[in-house]
């Protein structure tokens, strides 16, 4: 009998915990969906940094936003970098290339900014680090905004089912007890 039973447990498929756990899975978070416009915002400002560091180095707006359509961090944003990196590399005009990406978060702001510096890259390097690190300051705060989400998701639960219980296992047998102390 022993056996048999050890023959079934054996046939039975293996859980898969790896499904529970895969962070690519459509289903919404718990806290509920996720309002995120446009491209991951830490990846974007370390995409931002990356191009004033080149830029700093010597490279020409073309050559820096082709190493970024390379080397960016956020694979959301690479495509954007791509078509910059191609209209400038055929010389139209930089108000024009950056025009494409003038939607996306951060990357508008960016826009801006390379339309007004034109060819010159030096002063646009020290205003990138001022858009990365607002872009860093919105990530923050909607972390936090998640977070404060998180923590009052979890007081519902703990509302529902210790409130009752303490009406009925704390205060009605208070309220039970004065009672019949008044009608006797």
């Amino acid at each position: 009998m022993t056996l048999i039973l050890l023959a079934l447990v054996l046939l039975l498929p293996v859980p898969r915990a790896a499904g529970r756990l895969d962070h690519r899975s459509p289903k919404t978070p718990r806290d509920g969906p996720r309002t995120r416009s446009g491209p991951d915002r830490l990846s974007l400002a370390a995409d931002i940094d990356l191009y004033a560091a080149c830029l700093r180095a010597g490279l020409t707006p073309a050559a820096a936003t082709t190493a970024l359509a390379d080397a960016g961090h956020d694979p959301a944003t690479r495509g954007a970098w791509r078509s910059v990196s191609a209209l400038l590399a055929i010389g139209v005009p930089a108000g024009r290339a950056w025009a494409e990406v003038a939607d996306l978060p951060g990357l508008g702001e960016l826009a801006g900014l390379a339309r007004m510096s034109g060819r010159s890259g030096s002063a646009m390097s020290e205003a990138c680090g001022r858009i990365s690190e607002g872009l860093r300051a919105d990530a923050a705060d909607q972390a936090t905004a998640r977070a404060e989400r998180a923590g009052v998701l979890i007081a519902l639960p703990l509302t529902v089912c210790f409130l009752p219980a303490f009406l009925v296992l704390g205060l009605a047998p208070v309220v039970i007890g004065l009672g019949s102390q008044l009608l006797t």
